[in-house]
Order: structure tokens, then C-alpha cells, then sequence
């Protein structure tokens, strides 16, 4: 009877130490392999995450770049014009050419002023102010001033003045071609005062 008892409580612990070596197997397994597996794909979610967020943030970007530039296409051909209506300091002699080459073909008189460039309040680029007295007949003093409307350079006209040009004065003009004439009764004085923009 002995015997049995000592079987009975040598089963019951053989089956007490098989399950506490099958749970200290588990927990082990448990703590060596699937906590540090679940730390991992933590960290590997977190990693994506984050990449997908800096992936989102870039495809904004790309975008907002790809509408910047399209946006740049198009102004693009308008800042060669832009560039064209301020006159470069360096290039007076060009403007000034320009202005006598309109007088010249319009076979009129021109006296050209030009004052000291002004630095214009929160601006790159300075201001001066033309003024312009011509001589000449109606019809072509009207040309030329269609002529200065048409020149690619920015000119902000303030005043304009006709007056009949002094009687038994002869209307001179700059073109070679034509002959000296007696007075004109249609020969005007203009005077226009204006701003320009130089860069």
C-alpha cells in the first residue's frame, strides 16, 4: 500500500514538474521570442508610419512644386517684358537714342531733360523724371507721341502741354530730306513731363 502512495504522489509530481516546466517553456517563449517580435513590429508600424507621413509631406511638396513651376511657365515669357519696361542705368545712351530716333522720324525738334535717379520707397528699382520739349507740326508731333506710346520702356507721362509755336518762326526738323520752310501755321510747341523707371 506503500508502493501505490509513494506512485500516487511520484505521478503527481512528475505531472506538477511537467507543467511547471511547460509553463516556465511558454513564458520563456513568450518573453524571448514574441515580446521582443511585438516590440519589433511596434517599431517597424512606427517606422512605417513615419515614412508614410514624410512620403505624404514630399508628394505636398512635389506637388506645390509642380504648380510653382507651372505657374513660373507662364509668367516667364512676361518677365523678359517686364525686364524690357525698366531701363537699365548702364544703357542711357540706348534710351536716349530711342527717344531722338522717334523725333528724327517724325521730323520734329526734340530737347531732352533728364533729372538725378530717385531711390523709390521699398523698391529695387529708382525713378527719374523726363522732360521732353519738341517742335513740329500737329499731325506729326501727334505720330510721335503715338510712337513713344508704342517704345517697350515705361513711361509714366504726368503732364503734357501744346502751345502755338511763336509766330514767323520757322518749324525746324531733323530730317535732312527736307528743306527748310517759312512759317508754318500748324507748328506747335509740346512739353511733356514724365516719371521713368530705371533698374
Amino acid at each position: 500500500m506503500n508502493g501505490s502512495k509513494y506512485l500516487k504522489i511520484n505521478l503527481k509530481n512528475k505531472i506538477t514538474i511537467s507543467l511547471t516546466g511547460f509553463l516556465i517553456i511558454i513564458l520563456s517563449l513568450i518573453y524571448f521570442i514574441v515580446i521582443p517580435t511585438v516590440r519589433e513590429i511596434k517599431t517597424m508600424g512606427d517606422s512605417i508610419e513615419a515614412q508614410r507621413e514624410d512620403l505624404e509631406k514630399k508628394y505636398i511638396k512635389g506637388q506645390s512644386l509642380k504648380k510653382l513651376n507651372e505657374n513660373l511657365n507662364k509668367i516667364e515669357p512676361k518677365l523678359e517684358l517686364l525686364d524690357q519696361i525698366f531701363i537699365n542705368k548702364d544703357r542711357e545712351l540706348e534710351f536716349i537714342t530711342s527717344l531722338e530716333n522717334k523725333a528724327n522720324k517724325n521730323q520734329i525738334n526734340q530737347k531732352i531733360n533728364l533729372s538725378a535717379l530717385e531711390k523709390t520707397e521699398n523698391q529695387n528699382f529708382k525713378k527719374t523724371n523726363l522732360q521732353l520739349f519738341t517742335k513740329g507740326d500737329f499731325i506729326k508731333q501727334l505720330q510721335y507721341l503715338a510712337d513713344l506710346e508704342k517704345l517697350n520702356y515705361y513711361i509714366n507721362v504726368k503732364l503734357l502741354e501744346l502751345s502755338p509755336a511763336a509766330s514767323g518762326e520757322p518749324a525746324k526738323t531733323n530730317s535732312q530730306d527736307s528743306p527748310p520752310s517759312s512759317v508754318e501755321t500748324n507748328s506747335l510747341n509740346m512739353y511733356i513731363e514724365a516719371d521713368t523707371y530705371w533698374n
